[in-house]
């Protein structure tokens, strides 16, 4: 598919599965609600123990601040189950199926657990981060408050240096890890072998790798900007709170005010409700068409291979390359298999009918239907 193909495909998987979309990517949305109740409550539950007894304070704490580190953790496994069961219910929206709530939790059941190494990876990766940004940030203070200029400077300068080569060392493993997520999910690779999986597919594929997502993400980032800031005009009329001097009046106006904000608040998570599902979508379209670009004939020799399909289906004519509507999903791939069939070998030429160079388009492979991939 061209550029143009993979937003077709993502725009149809919206008309025909919209609302089990936004309802999967509401998930992190009713967990971070949850977390925030929580913690309200527990922080008022601690102003309270405070005022009847001060020292008690310093005994709660702790346990706040751990519930809250649990509490971002929790809510960053269930952004990243969504992801996972958006690209699965994207994948089974392409090949014909309607894919419910329930059945795309269940079949994405075991997501969370391969994507363990994958998670612990970039967490040390952006623990080491910090560790070195907070230590040249204390070496910067240190060198100033010792009157030490040229140590500041110097630490001010790798600092400044680090940064600026983070930025494309993360866009090309951002690139290169693109399809971690797809390969895990549709493939039930593990976390190690999904991220080798995208590696090994974006090889060659760099650029337009980078570019159809970069055009993707700037489309809906754009769109996002556009929406939030008309619906945020009308905040832009109302006068600062300072201006009242008689709390009454205050308070009337932050009556006044909260209907809008309430409103540009819902508008702003609509938005993320529909954004992040359609970047899933539109990654999991653009990885199930780089599988079919690396690793699957030419069209001509599979008849017509990736056309159109029934109910919007971009990526595999019957029988060839991925599960038909119907048939069993997710397949169980055998140990040490990459999770797709690998394309029929070719054997000796058949005793009769036309063979190529005579005039005859050759005869292209004959296959049954789907069947799981064989180690």
């Amino acid at each position: 598919m061209d550029l143009t193909g993979v937003f077709a495909g993502t725009f149809n998987a919206f008309k025909q599965r919209l609302w089990l979309l936004v309802l999967i990517s509401l998930l992190p949305t009713l967990v971070s609600i949850a977390f925030v109740v929580i913690v309200g409550l527990g922080t008022a539950g601690l102003v309270g123990a405070a005022i009847a007894n001060p020292r008690s304070l310093w005994a709660s704490v702790p346990g706040l601040v751990i519930a809250m580190i649990a509490g971002i953790f929790v809510i960053a496994l269930a952004a990243i189950k969504a992801q996972g069961m958006t690209t699965l219910a994207a994948y089974e929206i392409a090949q014909g199926q309607r894919p419910d709530f329930a059945g795309v939790w269940k079949r994405n059941s075991g997501f969370l657990p391969r994507m363990a190494p994958v998670i612990a990876i970039f967490f040390v990766a952006f623990a080491a981060l910090y560790a070195a940004f907070i230590a040249l940030f204390v070496s910067i203070v240190g060198s100033l408050d010792g009157n030490s200029g040229a140590r500041a400077a110097g630490s001010f300068a790798l600092l400044f240096l680090l940064i600026i080569a983070l930025i494309p060392i993360g866009i090309f493993i951002q690139t290169k890890l693109l399809y971690t997520v797809p390969a895990i999910a549709i493939e039930q690779a593990g976390g190690i072998d999904g991220m080798k999986r995208s590696w090994t597919l974006t090889r060659g594929a760099f650029w337009r790798t980078f570019g159809y997502y970069f055009v993707g993400s700037l489309a809906v980032g754009v769109i996002a900007y556009v929406v939030s800031f008309v619906a945020q005009i009308p905040l832009l009329s109302v006068r600062g709170l300072e201006r009242y001097g008689d709390p009454s009046q205050a308070a009337a106006a932050v009556a006044a005010i909260m209907p809008i904000y309430l409103i540009v608040a819902s508008i702003q998570l609509l938005l993320q409700l529909v954004t992040q599902p359609f970047i899933y979508t539109y990654v999991a379209y653009m990885f199930v068409d780089q599988v079919r670009r690396v690793e699957q004939p030419p069209a001509a020799a599979w008849g017509g291979y990736g056309q159109p399909g029934p109910q919007g289906g971009y990526y595999a004519a019957p029988g060839q390359g991925y599960p038909q509507p119907g048939q069993p999903y997710p397949p169980q791939p055998a140990p040490g298999s990459q999770g797709y069939p690998q394309p029929p070998q070719p054997g000796p030429a058949p005793e009769a009918g036309p063979q190529p160079g005579n005039g005859q388009p050759p005869t292209p492979p004959q296959t049954g239907g789907w069947q799981p991939p064989q180690g």
